[in-house]
């Protein structure tokens, strides 16, 4: 299961993004993440806004080093990687995709990692608009 759906408990995470993010019209990622991989303590579920010209999906996640996050396009998924210490001995990793519409453009995309929290940010011009 992807984190986002472990995060929020829900069979459709991405719907539910979609239900609460001011978005709508916007697409969402869609996880395609070992759905077999376990989450760690303390971290909380993602929140998916829309901050005007970009969609941020920010997510708690203690333990991640911040030299170690980072988001690369791969046609059009965006993966996202991180890894960290929750203790001695106790690994955390992060390899997440994170998939957009055919077309997309997700070069912009970045990632940043202060205080505990993991944000990812997805410039909306590079979305491409399913048909529909």
């Amino acid at each position: 299961m992807s984190w986002l759906k472990r995060l929020t408990g829900s069979t459709d995470a991405i719907e539910d993004a979609r239900k609460r993010a001011a978005h709508d019209s916007e697409p969402v990622p869609e996880s395609t993440s070992d759905e077999s991989s376990a989450l760690p303590g303390g971290w909380g579920k993602p929140d998916v806004s829309d901050e005007g010209d970009v969609i941020v999906i920010a997510l708690q996640a203690p333990g991640l080093e911040a030299d170690t996050v980072s988001v690369e396009p791969k046609g059009s998924s965006l993966q996202v990687r991180a890894e960290g210490e929750r203790g001695p001995g106790e690994h955390i990793k992060l390899d997440e995709a994170l998939k957009f519409p055919e077309g997309s453009d997700l070069s912009g995309a970045t990632a940043s990692y202060s205080d505990d929290k993991l944000v990812v940010r997805i410039p909306k011009a590079g979305i491409k608009q399913q048909a529909g």
